[in-house]
């Protein structure tokens, strides 16, 4: 089966199961640690994940422990299904869809922002108006420093960016006179 079907039906039925038990947010927010710590050290997750020798204990643990405490029991049950279904090894895309879907179902804008320095609180609440307005949703900002960038900043939003970077302008204006 495709993966892509695999975590899409997976991520739905942990969605309704979180909405009737009231947990969605509980578990969004679980499932988010699991792929911000998966990130860290996903070939090493893929590799543990997908060995036949670990033992599904050992791989519930390893996911309870990538997802911290603490583990909301809707979440668990669902560590649990997954792992008895021999499914595991799908977990991040799983995780990552029911993200995706319940951002979607709560019209939440996921935003990006990189800076050249870090920002006063002033200036990130201008931000998060800006793209409140801007996509009549709420905003779940991320914020990273990137001091290459010279100064100003980018902004990503869905599949859009705002590039307010000195170094975006230089590379426009270079571009520009290469023509």
């Amino acid at each position: 089966m495709d993966n892509g079907k695999i975590s899409v039906r997976y991520a739905r039925a942990l969605l309704e199961t979180a909405k009737n038990q009231q947990c969605e947010d509980k578990v969004y927010e679980g499932l988010m640690r699991l792929s911000h710590n998966y990130s860290f050290a996903i070939n090493t997750f893929n590799e543990v994940l997908s060995n036949p020798m670990i033992s599904p204990e050992e791989k519930k643990q390893l996911l309870r422990n990538a997802i911290g405490d603490p583990v909301h029991p809707c979440l668990q049950r669902f560590i649990e299904f997954v792992t008895e279904k021999r499914r595991e090894n799908k977990i991040l895309l799983i995780a990552l869809k029911y993200q995706e879907m319940y951002r979607k179902e709560k019209n939440i804008v996921k935003a990006d922002v990189t800076t050249a320095a870090e920002l006063d609180e002033r200036t990130l609440q201008r931000l998060r108006d800006f793209v409140k307005e801007t996509f009549h949703a709420e905003v779940e900002m991320h914020l990273k420093v990137d001091p290459t960038l010279i100064g100003g900043f980018t902004l990503d939003i869905e599949h859009d960016r705002l590039d307010a970077s000195i170094v975006g302008q230089l590379n426009k204006l270079k571009k520009e006179l290469q023509l």
